[in-house]
C-alpha cells in the first residue's frame, strides 16, 4: 500500500511538476476512495445519537417501572442492535492515513510548491505559522456547522468553547512540528472532510424535508 501511494505521489508529482500539488491531488484521491466508508460511519453515528434521544424517551415513559423499562429497552436493543455496528468502519481509515502521513514525509518533497511561496521547501517546518494557523482554522470548521440550527442532527448541541481552544491548540501544535508537506496533506484532508460533511449535513435536511 505504501509503494502505491508513492508511485501515485510521484505520478501526480510528474503532471503537475508540483509537490505540494501533488499532496493535494493524492489527499482528495484517498479521501474520495474512503468516502463510502466516510458516509457509513456518519450514518452511523447519526443513528447512534436518534437512537440515545429514543432510549431516553422510553426511560421517560416507564420510568417507576424497571420491569417494563427493561423490557422495552431489551425489545429496542434487540431490534436495533446492528445499526450499532456501523460507527466502528471508521477505524479502517486509521492505518491508511497512517501510510499516507509517512509517504508524504519520506518522499523525496525537498522542493517549494506554488500553495506555499514563503517556503523553499516542504520538509521544513512553516516558521512563519501561517499554515499552523490555517490548518487550525479548518479542522474547527465542521464543528462550526453545529451553530447553524438547520444543520444540527436530532439533539446535538453546540460544541462547547473549551473544545474547540482545545482543538486549535492541538492543531497549532501538530503542524508546527511537522514539515510543511504534512500540513498541506491536514489542511487538505480537513477541507474535503468540511464539504463533506456540509453536503451530507444538507441531503439529511432536505430528506426531512421531504417527510414533512
Amino acid at each position: 500500500m505504501s509503494n502505491l501511494l508513492s508511485s501515485i505521489l510521484n505520478m501526480l508529482f510528474n503532471f503537475t511538476n508540483d509537490w505540494g500539488l501533488a499532496i493535494v491531488g493524492l489527499t482528495i484521491l484517498v479521501k474520495v476512495l474512503l468516502l463510502p466508508i466516510s458516509i457509513k460511519q456518519k450514518t452511523a453515528l447519526l443513528k447512534q445519537r436518534k437512537f440515545t434521544t429514543e432510549i431516553d424517551e422510553i426511560k421517560k415513559k416507564y420510568k417507576g417501572n424497571e420491569t417494563k423499562m427493561t423490557e422495552e429497552l431489551t425489545k429496542y436493543y434487540t431490534k436495533n442492535s446492528s445499526s450499532f455496528l456501523g460507527s466502528f468502519t471508521g477505524l479502517i481509515q486509521i492505518p491508511i492515513l497512517i501510510i499516507l502521513f509517512n509517504v508524504i514525509k519520506t518522499n523525496s518533497v525537498d522542493t517549494g510548491s506554488i500553495l506555499v511561496p514563503w517556503v523553499s521547501n516542504l520538509k521544513s517546518y512553516d516558521t512563519s505559522y501561517i499554515i499552523p494557523l490555517v490548518y487550525a482554522l479548518v479542522s474547527i470548521s465542521p464543528n462550526l456547522l453545529n451553530y447553524i440550527r438547520h444543520l444540527r442532527n436530532f439533539d446535538e448541541s453546540k460544541p462547547l468553547k473549551q473544545n474547540l481552544v482545545s482543538v486549535i491548540i492541538i492543531s497549532i501544535i501538530l503542524t508546527s512540528r511537522s514539515p510543511v508537506g504534512i500540513g498541506i496533506y491536514f489542511i487538505t484532508s480537513s477541507l474535503v472532510s468540511f464539504i463533506e460533511e456540509l453536503i451530507y449535513r444538507l441531503i439529511i435536511r432536505n430528506n426531512r424535508l421531504k417527510q414533512i
